[in-house]
């Protein structure tokens, strides 16, 4: 068991490492390609198909992974329980679709759009065949991980190879597509390895649908929160616009995503301790916790806000500069957002609240529409991202206060003294080598390598010199 538990950790960390490796090996080449206008339209018509993407899904994948993984030693009553609720999904995919050509008949602004969506609207269909929760319920990390490999460099070589001029946005929309959809084909008629999926009618939907209908109202306004920006942002600014915030917005998400992975590997450890009562280790795990993300959300909000110019220009060059500013309003959303992540998936979620994560995420969401309609016709994308910023504080604020029973904040703060103080001294040192190397050398893309080695160089000194225990710790397995 301990084998194949460190087999799947290795190919769930290859699978992270590619996924987060991927964007930044292709995106440079696309944006430079396509520029900000035609980039723009893909990534609006992405966002527009997601939300019916979403209603095809109906919380089935969260639903079917928790309840399947109880009866998936049971091949005859996992197979029962996967054909109903793929069932389900079937039918949520026809109303997904009617749907779909309702709001495009009636809303004259998408029919500009019309072959981009006709393509981005064969992933609905393709999420649901893909069956994912079967596979994650199954723990086959290795088929995923070698799935994920192979899609990526098929996609990617069909990229550098097929889209060579602006006008191949919409050969960039398909293949972005082809390789998703390409996979679930695969998913569905590899699942007969585990279950026997079919369409059936004798049984109860409700049985299924209540406790899907809340994961779908967490998962929907999540979308929105998500979302919404980019297609007020279409709407009322433009294709370019667009464009020009999706930069800023996959280099934070990419960031995000990074120290977002702290917190995610400790849930069902904490989910074993409230679970057994064990307060203590409860909350000396929360302090671990806490003290990484200390220690890394905070250098790395100011090491991207120093150089968001070169990140820039790294990413999409000189057509992508005015992105820059977008970014730097978007690193400081990179703290609320990190320590709303602690909230909901550290404290309410290994204690059943997930009623109380839903009503954060409708304040995010309803936070984010209101600010959008107000900012971005004073301000453009960067008003977008500023409403990400106070609605990401919003998520923050509101899961805090509902997590306050379930987690002393006062004891966490208390025993983390010793690391602000390091984290203070560390972010003196951080900007203080940001902005030496750049009255030294200039303004060029030497700069940020220089800034940023000798930034995260001087820190790691920082937290040696002050003997932190993390740090300690890395640095013992590193000599191990």
């Amino acid at each position: 068991m301990a084998k194949s538990v460190a087999k799947n950790a290795l190919y769930n960390g290859i699978r992270t490492i590619s996924t987060m490796l991927f964007p930044l090996i292709t995106y440079p080449y696309v944006t430079r390609v396509l520029l900000a206008d035609n980039l723009g339209k893909v990534d609006f018509a992405t966002s527009f198909v997601s939300y019916f993407t979403l209603i095809a899904g109906l919380g089935i994948a969260n639903y079917a992974t928790r309840e399947g993984a109880r009866v998936r030693d049971d091949r005859e009553t996992l197979s029962r329980f996967s054909s109903e609720v793929f069932s389900i999904n079937m039918a949520s995919t026809l109303v997904a679709y009617a749907a779909l050509a309702i709001v495009f008949l009636a809303w004259p602004h998408l029919h500009g759009y019309g072959l981009l969506i006709a393509i981005q609207s064969t992933t609905i269909i393709g999420s649901t065949i893909g069956v994912e929760w079967l596979y994650a319920l199954e723990e086959d990390y290795g088929y995923i991980t070698l799935r994920t490999l192979a899609v990526q460099v098929i996609s990617a070589v069909l990229l550098f190879v097929l889209v060579r001029e602006p006008s191949d946005y919409i050969v960039y929309g398909a293949i972005m597509v082809l390789s998703g959809v390409g996979a679930n084909v695969f998913n569905f008629f590899r699942a007969r390895r585990y279950v026997t999926l079919r369409i059936v009618w004798d049984f109860n939907p409700k049985r299924h649908l209540v406790p899907a209908f809340i994961l779908f109202g967490n998962t929907l306004a999540m979308s929105i929160y998500i979302n919404i920006d980019v297609m007020l942002l279409n709407v009322m600014s433009g294709d370019h616009a667009v464009g020009l915030y999706s930069l800023s917005v996959k280099v934070y998400r990419l960031a995000k995503q990074l120290l977002n992975s702290i917190v995610m590997v400790s849930i069902p450890r904490l989910s074993q301790f409230c679970a057994a009562g064990d307060d203590e280790q409860y909350h000396d795990l929360l302090g671990s916790i806490v003290h990484g993300l200390a220690i890394t959300t905070l250098p790395a909000l100011l090491l991207l806000f120093m150089l968001s110019d070169y990140v820039v220009f790294i990413v999409g060059g000189e057509a992508f500069a005015s992105s820059a500013d977008s970014l730097r309003i978007l690193s400081f959303a990179m703290a609320p957002a990190v320590f709303a992540a602690f909230a909901t998936n550290s404290v309410l979620l290994p204690n059943r609240g997930e009623r109380l994560i839903l009503q954060s995420t409708i304040i995010g969401a309803v936070v984010n529409l209101v600010l959008n309609l107000i900012a971005i016709p004073l301000w453009g994308q960067d008003g977008a991202a500023l409403t990400t910023l106070i609605a990401e504080a919003a998520v923050c604020g509101s899961a805090m206060w509902w997590g306050r029973k379930n987690c002393d904040y006062r004891r966490l703060l208390r025993a983390q003294g010793r690391t602000l103080v390091t984290v203070m001294m560390g972010l003196c040192v951080i900007g203080l080598a940001c902005v030496c190397a750049e009255r030294l050398m200039g303004h060029s893309l030497l700069t940020f390598f220089a800034a940023g080695g000798s930034a995260v160089a001087l820190y790691a000194v920082v937290l040696l010199v002050r003997r932190d225990s993390l740090a300690l710790s890395l640095l013992h397995r590193r000599r191990k």
